[in-house]
């Protein structure tokens, strides 16, 4: 198969046209450092994904929040997925993403509750009366327009090198 510029520089512009239009995803994860309920819950872990428009971010300004349009996640063995018209948000500082914010009832018995502020983000569980604590790592998610554009840049990289074996 025969690559040529036009054909890459078609498939380049497709790829960053469909990122326009997107969401911003990420993955979230911690665990439990700290519980004044019981030691068995130091070390649970909780992990995630959520995910905002875009656009909606760049009108929120660098101090601002903006409206989840997803958010799953799985903690003490249960799964949650945000429910619809629930007030969650992504939390900005200096115009970086800091994380979400949402609130969990009925996680095992307890609630959950997500925290994201002044430069961190956390979480808290609560379960008659103890509270647990525990910190949040952040990480973006490839979106597929940087999968697909990658691609074109090694398929691309792969043509010239084949064109330059048969020319020499």
């Amino acid at each position: 198969m025969i690559f040529n510029l036009k054909t890459l520089a078609f498939a380049a512009g497709l790829a960053l046209a469909s990122q326009a239009a997107s969401a911003a995803s990420f993955n979230f994860s911690g665990v439990v450092d700290f519980s004044s309920a019981s030691p068995k819950l130091v070390g649970e872990l909780i992990a995630g994904q959520f995910s905002y428009d875009d656009q909606a971010a760049l009108l929120a300004g660098p101090d601002g929040t903006v409206a989840l349009q997803s958010l799953d996640l799985s903690f003490l063995g249960q799964t949650f997925h945000l429910a619809p018209g629930s007030d969650a948000y992504a939390q900005f500082e200096g115009g970086a993403l800091v994380g979400p914010n949402a609130g969990f009832a009925g996680v095992a018995g307890g609630y959950l509750q997500l925290l994201s502020v002044w430069g961190s983000s956390g979480f808290s569980y609560s379960h008659h009366g103890a509270d647990s604590l525990g910190s949040l790592t952040v990480s973006a998610v490839p979106e597929p327009s940087t999968w697909a554009l990658s691609l074109v840049g090694l398929l691309g990289l792969g043509a010239l090198a084949r064109r330059r074996a048969q020319l020499g």
